[in-house]
């Protein structure tokens, strides 16, 4: 970051503006990951002031870099299909450049967070050359082919990686995989309790490597595995954890934190504070456009609404979850949905 400030200092000295605004793009993606509060909002306004600078000089580096950045905002605001824009736009600059990154990091997990359907999502990862090698492509593919229930072969795949990443001592991937891809594929094959150990050692890994945009997000669904378990003292423990590292404009973590807080408020009857938490929860999410999390906001509003003895709301907050998770092709999210409405008398074909 301080090299970042100080490429731009010096671009600027020297009256070179573009290198000056990569400069100054530059350091705000590192803070980002290093300062998140407040970073969010303050790259948007650099970048909004060095693409038309990036674009009038035809620098394919320059808007590379700019694109990225984008993508970055996106990513933290939850606009995942607005952020895969400008990541494929990031990789398409980088080719002509000449430069080696093409990003497939972001642009997977962008499509499995956003809008893009399960099955486009897998027909993709095919199509990439490094479809069966990559390990961004592997991820990803194992948590689409858990959405769809194929369970044994994500586990298989996921003990692979992990001892292939351990071995090649890759902390900030096996911090990835542990924290994200082994939490999800746990949480979707109903086994809580793995995804509550491997969440933790993946939070522990960013801890040790500094990244500290990813580990609210990964505390926030560390605490939705123990709450399943019903290891409430634990949850509240990590929704709290969440809720303080959590940047303001860290979309997917303030939904995660408002989400166990609120089920917390409902079983201890404090229905007020419950209810207030897990609509301001779904305020969250219906600015993003992360339909798996959306669904999972609306399915933890209807249990709250169910714990307060409101039965008609909660049907209809599940109604919501079951809408989200068939648009984005989730079948064993999209089953549970089903199974909860038609528990509740509300069968749906």
């Amino acid at each position: 970051m301080r090299r970042a400030d100080a490429l731009a200092a010096g671009a600027a000295a020297a009256g070179d503006r573009v290198a000056e605004l990569c400069g100054r793009v530059k350091g705000g993606i590192f803070r980002i990951s290093l300062e998140p509060e407040g970073a969010t909002d303050q790259l948007a306004a650099v970048v909004e002031q060095a693409l038309p600078v990036f674009q009038a000089a035809g620098d394919d580096v320059a808007l590379c870099i700019a694109y990225s950045a984008v993508g970055w905002v996106g990513w933290m605001r939850g606009e995942m299909d607005r952020g895969l824009e400008a990541w494929e736009r990031a990789a398409a600059h980088a080719r002509h450049a000449g430069l080696a990154s093409d990003f497939l990091e972001w642009r997977a997990a962008h499509r499995y967070y956003g809008t893009t359907t399960v099955s486009d999502l897998l027909a993709w990862l095919e199509k990439q050359p490094r479809a069966g090698r990559d390990y961004w492509l592997r991820t990803n593919r194992v948590r689409a082919q858990a959405m769809l229930g194929r369970f044994d072969e994500a586990r298989a795949i996921l003990a692979d990686v992990r001892a292939e990443l351990a071995a090649r001592r890759s902390g900030l991937q096996l911090a990835w995989t542990n924290g994200f891809h082994c939490v999800d594929v746990g949480l979707l094959a109903g086994d809580p309790a793995a995804a509550a150990q491997v969440g933790a050692e993946g939070f522990r890994l960013f801890e040790q490597l500094g990244e500290h945009v990813l580990m609210p997000s990964v505390a926030g669904k560390v605490a939705q595995a123990l709450y399943a378990l019903d290891r409430l003292d634990e949850a509240e423990t990590w929704a709290g954890r969440a809720a303080e590292l959590g940047a303001s404009a860290d979309a997917y973590a303030q939904m995660l934190w408002r989400q166990v807080s609120a089920k917390l408020h409902a079983r201890r009857g404090e229905h007020g504070e419950a209810e207030l938490l897990a609509r301001a929860a779904v305020d969250v999410c219906e600015k993003t456009d992360m339909l798996e999390a959306q669904g999972d906001v609306y399915a933890d509003l209807a249990e709250v609404l169910l714990l307060l003895r409101k039965p008609d709301e909660a049907v209809a907050a599940l109604e919501q979850a079951l809408d989200r998770y068939k648009r984005k092709g989730n079948l064993v999210s999209t089953e549970r949905a089903r199974g909860r409405l038609a528990e509740l008398g509300k069968p749906v074909l």
